[in-house]
């Protein structure tokens, strides 16, 4: 019984200790700003668009484009590559095996703590984005399940994303630069290209979690 804990017992643990340490890091200070960009845009759009785009067309607009497209991966694959890739780099990645604990809960406990912390902010970021398209000059607020809609395609970006990047950083040295290049070269290009190559992308399954893809 006690082997069968003693993963999540130690993924749990690690959890708890990287979580922190993403607290009082500055890389949460930059990850924070870029969450803080689609309510921005948003709060510009609702007060300065044409008067014919309503609330829903702003925010759904904001959201495709500057939160499941940009924020969501840059955010997400800034903060998976670190997974393991911070300790390699550090050079403390042996310590934790020389320590009797099952050598996946190392894995599993920086990511589960990143993944929290990218839920977070993308979520904020969307809710933000609506309040902000709300308090702007539109007179109405998007439908609360258009806003519910992207908020979830936006944590299940931040699930897939983060977990690839994570993968990415175990197997590559430069994992930053090969994640990057695939979701702005390859995935973006994809995503935004007529045709059923769209479909081979996260952007693909994202956007057809709040929007009518084959419309």
């Amino acid at each position: 019984m006690s082997s069968l804990l003693a993963l999540p017992r130690a993924t749990f643990l690690i959890y708890r200790l990287h979580i922190g340490m993403i607290l009082s890091s500055r890389r949460s200070l930059a990850a924070i700003g870029l969450a803080a960009i689609p309510p921005l845009l948003a709060f510009l759009a609702a007060n300065f668009a044409p008067d014919n785009r309503s609330a829903s067309v702003i925010y759904l607009t904001i959201g495709t484009f500057v939160l499941v497209q940009f924020v969501v991966p840059m955010l997400s694959v800034a903060m998976g590559v670190g997974v393991i890739a911070d300790e390699a780099e550090s050079r403390t990645i042996t310590f934790p095996f020389t320590r009797p604990i099952p050598r996946a809960s190392l894995f599993l406990g920086r990511w589960f703590a990143a993944l929290t912390a990218i839920l977070v902010l993308v979520a904020g970021s969307g809710v933000l984005a609506a309040l902000a398209v709300q308090v702007g000059d539109r007179g109405s607020a998007p439908p609360t399940d258009v806003v519910k809609d992207l908020v979830f395609a936006a944590m299940m970006g931040g699930v897939v994303y983060s977990l690839g990047s994570a993968v990415i950083g175990v197997l590559a040295k430069r994992g930053l630069i090969i994640a990057l290049g695939y979701v702005f070269a390859v995935e973006a290009l994809l995503a935004n290209v007529p045709g059923s190559s769209q479909k081979l992308t996260v952007q693909y399954h994202l956007r057809s979690m709040f929007v009518d893809t084959d419309g």
